[in-house]
């Protein structure tokens, strides 16, 4: 009797177990599904103009490497989006920190921004450039006349006269006394006469009415022909140095320029918060259009951005004012931004992972940032 009291407990005990795993799994599915039904089924996507990442086509629609990553993703999660155009990365921060944006489809990764937003995982590698103003494309025939007057031309002068006047003195030294009908025995004529042979000997004119006769004055005479041909052609050389490129270079040949000159960049960018931190005051801008403009009006020495988006810039609005430096630093990831504690992340970051691994990606990637990329 006893022992069919304890089975018939057992029983129920059981039952109950069960009916108390039951319970939890029910429970449980409700959850799972409201999980994924927070997912929305439409993205507002805030953005701005970006080259070669976010762009306008001409007739106003949306292009880029950055878009046409969008697409791939939210066609991948069967989801709709719209996108919203601002001005600058802080009406992009602020819309999302508002919960005005679900997703930002290209920013840099950086430690401040970290703190207020939530990143996808990273689809590009990138670097900060420089852009300079090519000095004297603007100027025409007046920067020319200002070559002409530098102190480096100037120079350059000074050290001709002075070597007609050596050449000159040797061989009036030389050709006084038994040529003096050429080039006079008094010092001041005869080193008239002296360098004016050595001009017309250097430039191979030639008159003919001038010549030494003496031995001494013949040497000087040999040497300073062969002289003359590396001598002009090394003036010439320095001449069409300082007429036509001059400057061109500018103030600015790198990183270690910067604290010395005028600089600017995006407002709260990743690279401004590295010049800033290595010391350079930096002069704030809402976007790269605005940046550029200033740096080709002059009113920068160099501007600092993503390299990328510089190259494209200047390649197709400023290529005859502006160009990029060689190299690039202080490196970041280009991920897409989402609210803190967005429940988009992990189906968004699955998705992402697919349409990196499709093959079509790499072709986005060579067709937007070229081959090298």
């Amino acid at each position: 009797m006893e022992r069919r009291k304890t089975d018939t407990n057992s029983s129920v005990g059981t039952i109950t177990f069960i009916t108390i795993i039951c319970f939890f799994i029910l429970s449980a599915v409700p959850t799972i599904a409201q999980d994924k039904s927070d997912v929305p089924k439409k993205l507002i996507v805030g953005t701005m103009i970006l080259p070669p990442f976010v762009m306008k086509g001409p007739s106003g629609e949306w292009e880029g490497l950055s878009i046409e990553l969008l697409q791939a993703v939210t066609l991948d999660m069967d989801i709709d989006y719209e996108l919203r155009e601002y001005n600058s990365t802080d009406d992009l921060k602020d819309a999302v920190v508002n919960e005005e944006l679900d997703l930002i489809p290209v920013t840099a990764v950086t430690g401040e921004h970290e703190l207020i937003l939530d990143y996808s995982n990273s689809y590009y590698r990138s670097g900060a450039g420089i852009a300079v103003k090519i000095e004297g494309s603007m100027h025409g025939w007046s920067r020319v006349v200002e070559r002409f007057f530098s102190i480096h031309f100037f120079k350059l002068i000074c050290l001709l006269v002075l070597l007609w006047i050596v050449a000159g003195a040797l061989v009036w030294f030389f050709e006084s006394r038994r040529n003096d009908e050429m080039f006079g025995k008094r010092i001041i004529k005869g080193l008239g006469h002296g360098i004016w042979w050595a001009a017309v000997t250097m430039t191979t004119v030639g008159y003919g009415d001038k010549a030494p006769k003496t031995f001494g004055g013949r040497v000087v005479a040999i040497f300073w022909m062969f002289a003359s041909i590396i001598l002009i052609s090394s003036f010439t050389a320095a001449i069409t140095t300082s007429l036509t490129i001059g400057d061109l270079r500018g103030n600015v040949h790198g990183f270690h320029d910067l604290p010395n000159v005028r600089v600017g960049s995006i407002a709260q960018s990743e690279p401004l918060n590295y010049l800033t931190e290595n010391g350079i005051t930096v002069m704030s801008f809402r976007n790269i259009q605005d940046g550029l403009k200033a740096l080709a009006e002059n009113k920068l020495d160099a501007f600092v951005a993503d390299e990328i988006i510089l190259k494209h810039l200047v390649k197709t609005e400023y290529p005859t004012h502006l160009r990029v430096l060689a190299g690039t630093f202080d490196h970041y990831f280009v991920s897409m931004a989402i609210p803190q504690g967005s429940r988009l992340r992990e189906s968004l970051n699955m998705a992402l992972n697919r349409a990196m691994k499709n093959e079509k990606w790499d072709v986005l990637v060579r067709q937007y940032l070229g081959s090298g990329s």
